[in-house]
């Protein structure tokens, strides 16, 4: 995985992402039993679980996270389930999550107890057995019970935030994992992940094509079960997240641009969770930009492409370009159609750092819904301009492609 560009990290999830927690004032290290409502309560949970059993027993969701931190030796485990109150199912569907509060996420995702040890990446070739676990684990379409032990005196009560990967609760240095029953695995995964020549990117697609989500694509990848086993890696999981969203819209693009261009401006929006996207699909070949704008900063941040994908990392946005072209490039492609993409994706104050995952949800909720139509790109603005919080002109000072649509209008 060395040199990947998905190993980058935009200057929003630098500066922004993982520093708008309302509970904990904007530094995720500073939650602690005494601030959060949500991580007390987990915390409780983990004490009396360890008071009351040297090995714990419970469901994982599957969740598996893969650190990036110390890269080629990191962080590597598989989380349990401390709540007996909750469908662990839930845990790891972020298609769901929409329909939950941001407190119920929270305390949610704060439930889970993760088991780590430190670990050179190139052991998913030859996994030791704590690594064997986790990848049977993660390779599991349902939830499957482990038993897990954590060495004395090793429990992290800091929770775990990150910039593209949803939070989890306390953490500590694994003694002992055990995989209590057989993981669920498809046929099809089975056949790709014990097939040692298949390149990863062909696995992506074919598993894609099988009925496989993102998801299970991003857990499978990040545990080291893709691609020719010679090459396998343990791969971060923040890494991963974006590299499936990034090759699955790769694909899809190269049939997207073989089909007719649409006729008319589009616009469709959906608000959730403090977060609210206006999607603007253009009558013209493929083109993508990504306006992120924060309103607690009162920024905008922007990464673009004409044509062709990227070929280089989004620096501004990060995570989130892929994550909002993936969904769009989707409906298209079911529409057999072509267009040029504009995302205004507005983040509010009420947001907590849960994941790039409400990104690719919110997009898709919005293209799901009946879209207002446009004769001219002045009329679609126009309509725009009284509803985004920044202000239609924050977003124009960013755009690349508004300008270039512009100039080009301008030459019919």
């Amino acid at each position: 995985m060395e040199g990947w560009a998905w190993a980058a990290t935009g200057s929003v999830e630098k500066s922004l992402e993982s520093l708008n927690c309302q509970v904990c004032r904007g530094v995720a290290k500073n939650c602690s039993l005494m601030s959060c409502p949500f991580y007390r309560e987990a915390v409780k949970q983990a004490l009396e679980s360890l008071r009351s059993r040297e090995v714990l027993f419970g469901p994982t969701p599957p969740t598996v996270l893969v650190g990036e931190w110390g890269y080629p030796r990191v962080y590597t485990g598989t989380a349990l389930l401390l709540s007996t109150d909750m469908d662990p199912r839930i845990l790891e569907s972020p298609k769901s999550w929409l329909n939950l509060s941001l407190d119920e996420l929270l305390n949610m995702r704060l439930s889970l107890l993760l088991g780590r040890t430190r670990v050179h990446v190139d052991l998913a070739r030859s996994p030791a057995k704590i690594i064997d676990v986790v990848q049977g684990s993660s390779a599991s379409q349902r939830p499957v019970d482990l038993e897990l032990k954590i060495s004395s005196g090793r429990l992290s009560f800091v929770p775990g935030f990150g910039v593209r990967h949803s939070p989890y609760g306390p953490a500590g240095r694994v003694e002992y994992l055990k995989l209590v029953d057989n993981p669920a695995i498809p046929r099809q995964v089975d056949r790709i992940i014990s097939d040692p020549y298949t390149p990863t990117v062909e696995a992506v697609e074919k598993l894609t094509y099988s009925g496989i989500d993102e998801y299970y694509l991003t857990r499978l990848l990040s545990s080291g079960l893709l691609g020719r086993r010679i090459d396998r890696k343990l791969v971060p999981t923040e890494w991963s997240i974006t590299a499936i969203d990034d090759m699955l819209g790769k694909t899809v693009l190269r049939r997207v641009k073989r089909f007719r261009v649409i006729e008319e401006f589009r616009l469709y929006t959906f608000s959730a969770h403090f977060n609210t996207a206006y999607v603007m699909l253009t009558p013209t070949p493929w083109m993508f930009e990504l306006l992120e704008g924060w309103v607690r900063s009162m920024k905008v941040y922007s990464d673009y492409e004409l044509t062709w994908s990227r070929s280089n990392y989004a620096e501004n946005t990060g995570g989130a370009y892929y994550a909002c072209r993936l969904p769009i490039l989707n409906y298209l492609d079911r529409l057999r159609a072509q267009a040029g993409a504009i995302v205004f994706f507005e983040v509010d104050k009420g947001w907590i750092p849960l994941g790039v995952w409400r990104f690719r949800e919110i997009v898709r909720v919005a293209l799901e819904k009946n879209p207002t139509k446009f004769g001219s790109l002045s009329e679609a603005l126009g309509f725009l301009e009284g509803r985004l919080k920044l202000g239609l002109k924050k977003y124009l000072a960013t755009s690349h492609l508004i300008p270039f649509l512009h100039k080009q209008i301008s030459l019919v």
